[in-house]
Formats: C-alpha cells, structure tokens, sequence
C-alpha cells in the first residue's frame, strides 16, 4: 500500500516536472529569434501532451472552458474568420491568420490550460512568473551577440533601431522581474538588480519611445498598487546617472538616443501619417472591412495613395495602431471582438487579483500589467502582434480554474 502510494506521487512529481517545465520552454523560447526549430519541438510536445489529457479527462478539461473568457477568445476567432472571407484575397488572409491568430493565439491560449489543469495555482503563477525572468538571460545574450557583431561593423551601441524588435518581450519580462523585488531577501534583490540593470540597457537600446511608454506606465502602476516608492526612487537615479555620464563621455555616439527622449513629435503618425491615413481608409468601408493580414493594408494603401496627395507616406509602411489594424482587418466586428477580448482579460486580473493572495496575486497583477503595456500603450502606437495574447490567456485560464476549484 505505502509503496504504491510513493510510486503514484512519484509519478505525480515527473508529470508536473513535464507540464510546468514545457510551458515555461514555451514561454521563454516564444520572444528568441533564429530557433525556430526547438520552438516547433516545443509546441508539438504542448500539443500532445494536451491531446492525451483530453482523451484521459475529457469532461474535466471542457469544464476549464465555461467562462467569459473562452466566449471572448471565440468571438474574436469568429471575427477573424469573418475577415478572412470578406478579404481582397481570401487564401493570403488565410494564410496569415492560420499562423499568427489559429496557431500562436487560440490554440496556445487552450492548450496551456489543459497542460497545466493538474497543478496548484501556486505552481502555475511560478511556471509563468519565473518563466518570464528566466527568458531575460537568452534574450540578453542574444542582444549582447548582436551589438558586438554590430560593433566589428562599425556600428556603436544605442545608435540603430535594430534592437527594436525586442521591445514586446521586454514589456512581458519586466512586470514579472519587478516580483524579485517584493521578496525583499538578500540573494533575490541581487539576481533582480544584476537582471534589472541588464533588462534597463536592452530597454534603452530598443530607442523606441512607445517600449518606454509602456514600461513606464505599467512601472508606475506597479508602484501604486504595491505602494512600493524605494525602487522608482532607485530606477529615476540610475537613469539620470546613466544619460549624465552618456552624455559627457561622447553626445555624438547617443545623439540619436539623445533624439528620441527629446522628440515631441508624432514620427508621422496622425493627422495624414500612419494612423491618420488609416483612418481614411477604413471610413470609406467602416462597416466590412478589408481583410485580415499586413499585406491587405499595404495594397489598398499603395493603390489609393494617388487619392490622397496630403498622405505622408507615400508607401504603405502599416497603421501604427492595434485597434485600427484590426477595423481596418475585419471592420465593426473586428473592432468590438478586438475589445470584448481585451477587457475580458483585464477584469479577469483585476477580479483574480482581488481574490488571491502570495505569488498568485503577483502573477495576475504581472498578467494584467503586460495587457496593458504591450496591447494598450504599445498598441496605440505600434500594431503589436496580436499572437501575445496566447500566452495571457493560457496562463489566466489556468489561475481562473484553479480558483474555481479552490
């Protein structure tokens, strides 16, 4: 009887070790370029795994999936499939939606529950948290590769956009750092200040105002809701340190960064820049829509530009904003689905945070933080690809059920 016992929570252990340990590879391989491969190794091993949790615990596992949640998540599945058959070409929309919205959105987004339906609410917020600050050592030293193949190119540090393309990433890793914080023990305020000055110079090197934006904001709302005043204090001074010294070493090298905190201006944005000309564009077909995918704007774009002399651009470089991609995209329905889905997920944090407690509520407050910055502020600036919600709403799917089974 005791061994039997001991063998089956022995088997326990390995099946949770599998579970947590394939989310969090999930996790910390989705924001690395140039691994294509181990990523696909990943996502079939996820989908396996959940295959055979479904054909085990079939009527549990459907029970993770009556709530708001999941009906926002399809709603906005049908209103992608509505763009794709009112599309200028139905086979590139639906090409496109397969892998950034069926692919990397619905599926992960239910998968990751039904990975993890058998572990504690404790243990899924550590697998997502500690994920996150895990993925900041790769990143990092991939960024570090790239500067110094920059750098035998002849290309000084904080003087290109290259490392642009990190800002999502950043924006999900630095609200789960700032937990390593609250642990007020000596060996974690160590790792946070050794990974946050890390994460702090990839911030800055990304030279995009709407990353800072975003990182700022969900920082202060950090601050206020855990009434923590200490580590502003210490970031703000840092920060001056760092543009102080950057300046009086050589202002040439950091003139463009230099440029980018003083600018005021839009980058082209409104009036008859980016979203502006979008906004022409979706108010001849508000209702409808255009299609799904990136390639649709640009053709609608490049073949009205003669309609529109006063337009900035006189090639189509995208909308510059979530919300109008996904008017322009899928019309009305889109645009509702787009936000039925975003608020659901935002007063599902705020409904989780209220009602947990420990590294629980530290994970739903990091959830709702990254919606914020990546889709709300990065998303008014920047068509943030709308794929990083999948691992949101795994992840608040799982906590919601575990909750509900407390």
């Amino acid at each position: 009887m005791v061994l039997t016992q001991w063998s089956q929570h022995r088997e326990q252990n390995w099946q949770s070790l599998w579970n947590r340990g394939l989310v969090s590879l999930y996790i910390i391989l989705y924001f690395l370029e140039g691994v294509t491969r181990y990523k696909h190794i990943v996502a079939a091993l996820l989908y396996l795994t959940a295959i055979t949790y479904i054909v085990k615990y079939r009527s549990h596992i459907l029970r993770l999936f009556k709530n708001n949640l999941t009906a926002a998540l399809l709603t906005f599945l049908a209103a992608i499939i509505y763009s794709i058959f009112i599309s200028i070409d139905p086979l590139y929309s639906l090409d496109k939606a397969a892998n950034a919205v069926f692919e990397k959105l619905v599926v992960i987004a239910l998968i990751i529950p039904v990975v993890l339906h058998n572990e504690s609410r404790d243990d899924v917020a550590k697998t997502f948290i500690y994920a996150l600050i895990a993925a900041i050592i790769p990143l990092a030293i991939a960024d570090l590769w790239q500067y110094i193949e920059e750098y035998q190119r002849g290309i000084l540090p904080f003087s290109q956009f290259s490392h642009k393309y990190k800002s999502d990433a950043l924006i999900f890793m630095t609200p789960a750092l700032l937990y390593l914080w609250t642990l007020k023990r000596c060996r974690t305020m160590l790792i946070f200040l050794a990974l946050g000055l890390i994460a702090g110079l990839m911030i800055i090197g990304t030279l995009q105002r709407g990353t800072w934006l975003a990182i700022g904001v969900t920082s202060v709302i950090w601050a206020i809701v855990r009434r923590e005043w200490k580590l502003p204090a210490l970031a703000l001074a840092a920060l001056a340190l760092f543009f102080t010294v950057s300046h009086h070493y050589d202002p040439g090298h950091f003139a463009k960064l230099f440029h980018k905190m003083q600018q005021t201006s839009s980058s082209g944005r409104y009036g008859n820049g980016t979203q502006g000309s979008a906004v022409d564009l979706i108010m001849e077909n508000p209702i409808k829509g255009y299609g799904f995918g990136d390639d649709i704007f640009y053709r609608v774009y490049n073949e009205r530009i003669k309609d529109y002399p006063q337009w900035i651009f006189k090639k189509a470089i995208g909308p510059h904003n979530l919300t109008l991609a996904t008017w322009y995209a899928a019309g009305v329905i889109g645009l509702a689905a787009l936000w039925y889905l975003l608020l659901s997920l935002g007063r599902e944090a705020v409904r989780g945070y209220r009602r947990s407690e420990g590294i629980t509520r530290n994970a739903w407050l990091t959830l709702g933080l990254i919606l914020v910055g990546n889709m709300v502020v990065r998303g008014a600036f920047e068509t943030v690809n709308i794929s990083n919600l999948g691992m949101l709403l795994g992840i608040a799917l799982a906590l919601r059920a575990k909750e509900k089974q407390a």
